[in-house]
């Protein structure tokens, strides 16, 4: 694990033009803040109202578009001002603020998890029988009941700014904002312990940084002054507007690059749920910069799982679709594979990162860098080490606290939340080692786990709305944060910035971020109406309600497929990774066996798979010369599509009328 691919950008390590390339300035981090609500309303309003989803991608395209924004910005102020410049390292810290920040208000997390604070309330009727089994036990303090206020942020045309809308919805909102904001600062203490293990000795390639790294690069290198990155650029740009228009005028040919799912007879349907055709320009470019066997990987195991469900429905076990709730699972159990190769991926990550994580323990019980001899540990590094660590005891103490007082046992809590960190860990080594263009994990949450292993039928009526609640931010994980931070680390690194000062915007911005999420949400709920708005604020915020209904009407015992589900995924990813580690032409990566099974990346295995093709014959029969010749062109393909897609984004956040959404 750890191997880099071959074809890793030289240009991650440039050199620096400038001496002050990396400082980082008190008004950078005030831009940064600045900017998290005005985007987190953007994204909020691109997700539930207009289209488009930013945070179901790995790079978050409005991210990218702001800090080319800000580049451009910045070179005039070169031009006209130098003094009132920024650096590159202040630039790359907004980036990494607004992609901290971002995923936070996104389509997997608050957009589901504040609205379902008053879903109960809304739909309490006779057929599901809320009123006698569910509201009774909900916690007064984390949700909302007022009839008013929950008829007017479901049925809109109100004001959030009315004392009787805010007023119910002040004190759970600030609740939730501290809790997310305590779980998010839990996984900066994860990454900020790991960090180097992962960064320095390890060497893992983050090929996701890539893009922001070069285009914040001045100079003769810089990918402005590339001319196939404008032919790229023009090329997927030119496909944006182009459908872009035909959502006005029919008569404008449509260019079919967005996804189709494939459709079959009924017998098959089931099994070949979330597989789509698909063209996204982004997603070749971004392919392009993949490791090949990551590439390969993913398209060929998309395809291996869904033959499992085929062959399985033959043998007479139906499957739905892909997900399934906890104590249902059928094989092949697809979804309990990818749970047991991600619970694999951190086990053996922590297991290769043994030593480095004992010199950490070490130094933080002694105070001090451990005596052993080795380079690196400073009494700077050390203090950081010591409050990574009571961040992560206070946080899961507070969150196991925060889960009981829902009326879930304490223990089941903490159980529930550090799988939580084991899942979003696994995720950023995920998007560390190869740079996972999407990483869903849909329906595959610590509830799934918990529940398959203890059985519904343990849970008690009190414990309902605990599950219910804790559903909000767990139903996906497309944005969660801390891969960002990572990856923030990272560029962090390569430009040389300071550390502590990195760690505080990002601070600052997982704190903003919670609360102007739950901000920009509640000022969009009440204006459009939850009930006239679309994914996922009005189709999927019910479903964590929908899961707790069928657990309390069907009692089950621990979930044997599920399991052997998960023991099959774990013991097969450990072998790809053992194969992987001895034998360099092995051409499965684990990684793409762990992410294959979830909908998202049925979206984007044929894209990938242009790519792979694209890349294999390149470095095969032109060599690796000519394949870096040709990153520009990859990374125009992924700024032009982004670049469009915001354009028509801003259009309708400014007309309030749905555009064209380039992804999705």
């Amino acid at each position: 694990m750890g191997r880099e691919d071959d074809t890793t950008l030289a240009t991650e390590a440039a050199p620096e033009e400038e001496s002050r390339a990396a400082s980082l300035r008190a008004r950078s981090f005030l831009l940064g803040a600045a900017l998290i609500p005005v985007v987190s309303f953007w994204v909020a309003g691109m997700e539930n109202v207009y289209g488009g989803r930013p945070t179901y991608l790995s790079v978050f395209f409005h991210a990218v578009i702001l800090l080319a924004v800000l580049y451009g910005i910045n070179r005039l102020l070169h031009l006209v001002a130098p003094k009132l410049a920024f650096t590159r390292g202040e630039l790359l810290l907004i980036y990494i603020m607004i992609g901290v920040s971002s995923g936070i208000v996104g389509d997997q997390f608050m957009a589901i998890l504040v609205p379902s604070l008053a879903h109960p309330f809304r739909y309490a009727s006779e057929a599901n029988q809320w009123a006698e089994t569910l509201l009774p036990y909900m916690p007064a303090h984390a949700t909302v009941s007022d009839p008013v206020a929950v008829r007017n942020f479901y049925e809109g045309d109100a004001s959030l700014y009315d004392p009787r809308n805010y007023g119910p919805w002040l004190a759970p909102g600030l609740l939730w904002a501290a809790f997310i904001a305590t779980t998010q600062l839990m996984c900066l203490a994860v990454n900020v312990i790991i960090r180097r293990q992962w960064t320095e000795y390890e060497k893992l390639s983050f090929p996701l940084t890539i893009l922001p790294l070069e285009m914040t690069l001045r100079g003769g290198d810089s990918i402005w002054r590339d001319r196939l990155m404008w032919i790229g650029f023009g090329i997927a740009g030119l496909i944006g507007v182009i459908n872009g228009l035909h959502v006005h005028f029919p008569a404008v040919p449509q260019i079919p690059v967005k996804n189709q799912w494939i459709r079959v007879s009924p017998r098959w349907r089931g099994p070949m749920a979330s597989l789509g055709i698909a063209f996204y320009p982004f997603i070749i470019g971004l392919g392009y910069l993949l490791p090949l066997e990551l590439t390969f990987s993913i398209w060929f195991f998309v395809l291996l799982l869904r033959g499992e469900r085929i062959g399985f429905s033959a043998l007479g076990y139906p499957s739905k679709a892909i997900w399934t709730s906890a104590g249902n699972a059928r094989p092949p159990a697809i979804l309990e594979q990818s749970i047991g190769a991600y619970i694999a991926v951190v086990y053996w990550g922590f297991a290769t990162a043994r030593e480095h994580l004992s010199r950490v323990w070490r130094s933080v019980v002694a105070g001090r860098p451990p005596g052993d001899g080795r380079r690196g540990m400073t009494p700077a590094e050390v203090t950081e080490y010591r409050a990574a660590f009571m961040t992560l005891g206070a946080g899961l103490f507070l969150t196991s606290w925060f889960g009981s007082t829902l009326g879930m046992p304490a223990w089941i809590a903490a159980a529930y939340l550090a799988l939580y960190l084991v899942i979003t860990t696994a995720i950023t080594k995920i998007r560390a080692e190869a740079g996972a263009p999407s990483h869903g994990f849909h329906f595959a949450g610590p509830d799934h786990i918990l529940l398959a292993a203890l059985g519904t039928e343990r849970i008690g009526p009190r414990e309902f709305p605990a599950w219910g609640l804790f559903f909000g931010f767990n139903r996906g994980y497309t944005g969660v944060p801390q891969p960002h931070q990572l990856e923030g680390m990272k560029m962090g690194e390569m430009v040389g910035m300071d550390d502590q000062r990195l760690d505080a915007g990002m601070v600052v911005a997982t704190i903003l971020g919670s609360l102007a999420g739950v901000w920009a949400l509640l000022h969009l709920c009440f204006r459009e109406g939850v009930e006239l708005m679309g994914e996922p604020v009005r189709r999927l915020s019910p479903q964590g309600w929908n899961l707790v209904r069928n657990w309390r009407n069907q009692r089950t015992g621990p979930d044997a497929v599920a399991l052997g589900g998960m023991a099959v995924g774990f013991v097969l990813s450990s072998v790809l990774m053992t194969l992987r580690y001895h034998f360099v032409w092995f051409p499965f990566h684990p990684i793409g066996y762990a992410i294959a099974a979830d909908w998202t990346t049925g979206l984007i295995w044929v894209p990938l798979l242009v790519a792979w093709l694209i890349k294999t014959l390149t470095m095969r029969y032109a060599g690796p010369g000519v394949y870096r010749r040709g990153v520009p062109l990859a990374l125009g393909l992924m700024l032009g599509e982004f670049a469009a897609g915001a354009f028509w984004s801003i259009l309708a956040m400014i007309t309030r009328t749905p555009q064209y959404a380039f992804w999705t």
